[in-house]
């Protein structure tokens, strides 16, 4: 008898593979129906995975044992298993997405492949304790009713906190660690940065497209954590659509910078974002094209706020205005130099100092959980635990943006229910 604890991406595909090589599967889920963070992926479409395989894109400490895992199950692998069970994709700008665009239809397709094999799901089933002895005794809640399961082997694919207003927890690390399995910090991963000294009430929601610039300092701000040293990179940098919010940034590069702040901050790490509101022009070409309003006889009799139009979005650059001590209803011709100098500076480069990250609700994913060394992998299973299987979230290993996350999940779950049914490729 195989056990799965989760019935999420790597949950289903577990399952499914094990199945398929003959197993007897018994998944428990929390949730009462299947890939509810799944559902949620790619704003609904369900982002697969992605046409660019670099490995940059896979965050981890053991970058060459992620490898082998996702070679067994390549992005390849992921299309042709979507197709076989009757979801077709396509390719748009690099990301792969179902057909139809919706993640509503990746997971029945997956439910009704479970049906079929057939794969015993219980919902509702809420997982509190795991012991290990001949076999693996898992203790549940079902509709109120106290149940033990015995298995032979365990697959633990029952995520992160992350999302975890969609039913997530961090119940799965606080098992391994009862096990007695090394878990790393983990902390929330694809998330917006809050920053400090930042009012921006009058500026949430706007968008537009910047760079940011991530610095960690090496000066350690925490005595606790002084003996702690961190291979993070010092300086990272991302383009592409920010969100300002009230409590700091959001958006694709900011998310994709967040892991990073996540790991300094904890080692007590000061961390820094500038952000760049016009990256396609160097310093000097803003600093010119802002003193030249105060000068041309197009701009000089208009108010601050009307001469200094077409930077930025109008509540942007009112914002950045009070920053530099500009009153938007004065004639641009009577704004001193200096805070035309002021105001272009902050187009140029406005830096904060980052206070913290928005909550596991807002993440898209985790940072952290069980180093890959501590489980073979090529089959996913606990180098120290025999049966014990290990996947996705709860391992140290989070992807970028852009479909990553579901194809590691994939790959691992893919992996390990082909392992404990003898059929791995």
């Amino acid at each position: 008898m195989i056990g799965i604890i989760g019935c999420g991406a790597s949950g289903m595909l577990a399952a499914i593979m094990a199945a398929r090589g003959g197993c007897e599967v018994t998944v428990l889920e929390h949730n009462d129906k299947p890939g509810r963070k799944l559902l949620a992926t790619g704003n609904g479409h369900c982002n697969l995975t992605n046409e660019d395989q670099s490995e940059s894109n896979f965050r981890t400490d053991c970058l060459s044992e992620a490898r082998k895992i996702l070679e067994q199950f390549s992005k390849q692998s992921i299309l042709s298993f979507f197709e076989e069970i009757g979801i077709l994709t396509h390719c748009k700008r690099g990301y792969w997405y179902p057909q139809c665009d919706q993640a509503a239809a990746v997971v029945t397709a997956l439910e009704e492949e479970m049906k079929r094999l057939p794969v015993h799901v219980i919902y509702g089933a809420d997982v509190t304790r795991i012991t290990k002895g001949k076999q693996f005794t898992v203790t549940a809640t079902v509709q109120g009713n106290v149940n033990e399961f015995s298995f032979e082997r365990l697959i633990l694919a029952c995520g992160g906190p992350a999302g975890d207003h969609l039913g997530q927890s961090d119940f799965g690390f606080r098992a391994l660690r009862s096990l007695g399995i090394p878990v790393m910090r983990y902390r929330p991963a694809l998330v917006p940065l809050e920053l400090e000294n930042y009012d921006g009430k009058s500026i949430a929601g706007v968008r537009m497209e910047a760079s940011v610039r991530l610095h960690v300092y090496d000066h350690i701000t925490d005595t606790e954590n002084s003996s702690e040293t961190s291979s993070e990179p010092k300086n990272l940098e991302e383009s592409g659509e920010i969100v300002w919010t009230d409590y700091g940034i959001s958006g694709i590069p900011v998310m994709q910078l967040s892991r990073y702040a996540a790991k300094a901050l904890d080692s007590g790490r000061e961390v820094t974002v500038s952000i760049r509101l016009l990256p396609e022009n160097d310093t000097k070409t803003i600093h010119e094209l802002v003193l030249s309003r105060s000068e041309s006889p197009v701009f000089s009799s208009r108010n601050a706020l009307e001469g200094l139009c077409g930077f930025v979005p109008a509540k942007l650059s009112a914002w950045i205005m009070k920053r530099a001590g500009i009153d938007p209803a004065s004639r641009m011709c009577d704004v001193s130099k200096d805070m035309l100098l002021r105001y272009a500076m902050e187009l140029d480069q406005m830096t904060f100092r980052v206070k913290g990250l928005r909550p596991y609700a807002q993440a898209q994913t985790t940072c952290g959980g069980v180093p890959l060394t501590e489980i073979d992998t090529g089959t996913m299973e606990v180098r120290f635990v025999p049966g014990l299987y290990i996947t996705g979230e709860l391992l140290d290993v989070d992807g970028a943006c852009g479909g990553y996350n579901l194809q590691w999940a994939f790959a691992c779950g893919a992996v390990a229910g082909r392992a404990v049914a003898g059929t791995q490729q």
